[in-house]
């Protein structure tokens, strides 16, 4: 229930507001004068102000004031009459909402209200999305070290520097949302909202009250005004993601605002002005859609100008044991567990296995197996992978013999210290994914100088 007060010296007009309020679910309430008000606003949460510029005891700027300190979250719209409208400009500039001119019809304060309410519903509701910016939407957060996810890293930094459309291709769960925020977080948008939308959850209808608002009678089912993620994202970043789901005619109409940066709410033909950054997300071929007659061919080509392909856990093998030592720590201090081993077993089966949940899936199974492993140590049967799965296929050959010969010294080494950094450098995990003995690593370890500050007795022995 949303709370409504009136400031004005006529009685009977607050008493005929205050009743249509109240009838129409709002919990109303009047003050006659500066210091009821005053009195009001320090004791009371209100959403809507609506307050005349001549108010006895004091002024509208001190209410404003009043209303900065104790309600914040309110919204004010100011009432003037005559010449008094100069009062009511400066009141909007000095923080008031909008502004209303006596004599008013209700119906008509009622619009600026429900809109004043809409709108700090907005406020609140990208406060909150901008709080996700503590979490891991940083560039600087990504894990890996192959070579597909640093240029991956790379598209990011650059994609942050510009403001045109970004197209992110990729199987599912690959990390389209957080290379998204990771886009936002590190440009010149980041003060403003990161929104999201899915494509896939919503009808071609309730797709385009979300995206664009609606007022009125745009909606069977909802009357009133709603705001739409595009207004949300005004000086943000919008993310949409499933956008092979989206029907030919919503995709022209986003085109149309992408192109022309107005849009019109449904039901209304006000045109809006919104300052919107898209990110584009899709599993699908989009050319194969094109093709088919499911997408659009100009749309396709104003979206696809910088386009980011995240590569899937399997053709980046080698980020594997990085991301599950990630997703095991994070797993172990948000159940309070202690930090779990991986037996050697249990590391070759994740590194075999073909993740076609990607990263998503990853994590999934190893919340599971912290979750429900006994002891400290996480074995191949906590994992609960598919009891036959396909082995990964090598695609390419890893090392190939070039004409001009090859250092195979230097290969061993590459491939000996590929194999400590996947095993988090404990050596005995090492040694068994390398297929040879502990003893042989160790030698070939001291052989090729390699050091490591955890290994104290090997580091001191190279310092002499």
């Amino acid at each position: 229930m949303n709370n409504f007060l009136i400031v004005d010296k006529d009685r009977e007009l607050c008493n005929d507001v205050t009743h249509y309020f109240q009838h129409n679910g709002y919990m109303a309430a009047k003050a006659f004068d500066y210091p009821t008000a005053e009195d009001m606003i320090n004791n009371y949460i209100f959403d809507v102000i609506l307050s005349d510029t001549h108010i006895h005891g004091g002024t509208i700027k001190d209410l404003l004031n009043v209303r900065k300190i104790k309600n914040a979250n309110a919204m004010m719209i100011v009432s003037t009459e005559g010449d008094a409208v100069v009062e009511a400009i400066q009141a909007v500039n000095d923080g008031a909402f909008d502004f209303i001119k006596k004599p008013f019809c209700i119906p008509e304060l009622n619009m600026k209200v429900k809109k004043a309410i809409g709108i700090k519903k907005l406020k609140h509701e990208v406060d909150n999305l901008r709080g996700e910016r503590n979490l891991i939407y940083n560039a600087k957060n990504f894990i890996g070290e192959s070579i597909e996810i640093k240029k991956v890293f790379k598209m990011v930094e650059k994609a942050a520097g510009i403001s045109c459309p970004i197209l992110l291709t990729g199987e599912v769960g690959t990390g389209k949302e957080l290379v998204a925020g990771a886009i936002h977080y590190s440009s010149p948008r980041k003060e403003g909202g990161f929104v999201k939308v899915n494509c896939a959850a919503l009808t071609e209808e309730q797709l385009e009250i979300e995206l664009f608002g609606h007022e009125g009678g745009a909606s069977i089912e909802s009357q009133n005004l709603r705001i739409g993620r595009f207004e949300q994202a005004d000086g943000g970043t919008i993310l949409i993601t499933g956008i092979e789901n989206m029907s030919l005619l919503s995709q022209g109409k986003v085109l149309k605002f992408i192109q022309e940066k107005n849009f019109q709410r449904l039901g209304s033909n006000r045109p809006i002005h919104s300052d919107v950054r898209f990110i584009f997300a899709t599993s699908k071929n989009l050319i194969a859609q094109i093709e088919r007659g499911h997408f659009r061919k100009d749309f396709y080509h104003w979206i696809q100008g910088n386009t980011i392909d995240l590569p899937p856990l399997r053709k980046r093998r080698g980020d594997i044991i990085l991301l599950t030592f990630y997703f095991l720590k994070k797993s172990c201090g948000e159940m309070k567990k202690s930090l779990k081993e991986i037996q050697p077993m249990t590391i070759k089966l994740l590194t075999d296995y073909s993740w076609p949940g990607n990263i998503h899936e990853l994590e999934n199974t190893i919340e599971h197996a912290v979750l429900h492993s006994e002891g400290d140590t996480i074995k191949p049967e906590d994992l609960r992978l598919p009891c036959t799965f396909q082995p990964v296929k090598w695609e390419q050959k890893l090392i190939t013999l070039l004409p001009d010969g090859i250092h195979l010294e230097e290969v061993e080494k590459d491939l000996l210290l590929q194999g400590l950094k996947m095993c988090d450098w404990i050596k005995k995990d090492a040694a068994e994914i390398l297929g040879v003995s502990e003893q042989v690593l160790n030698y070939k370890i001291k052989r090729f100088g390699i050091t490591h500050p955890r290994w104290k007795k090997n580091y001191l022995n190279s310092q002499t």
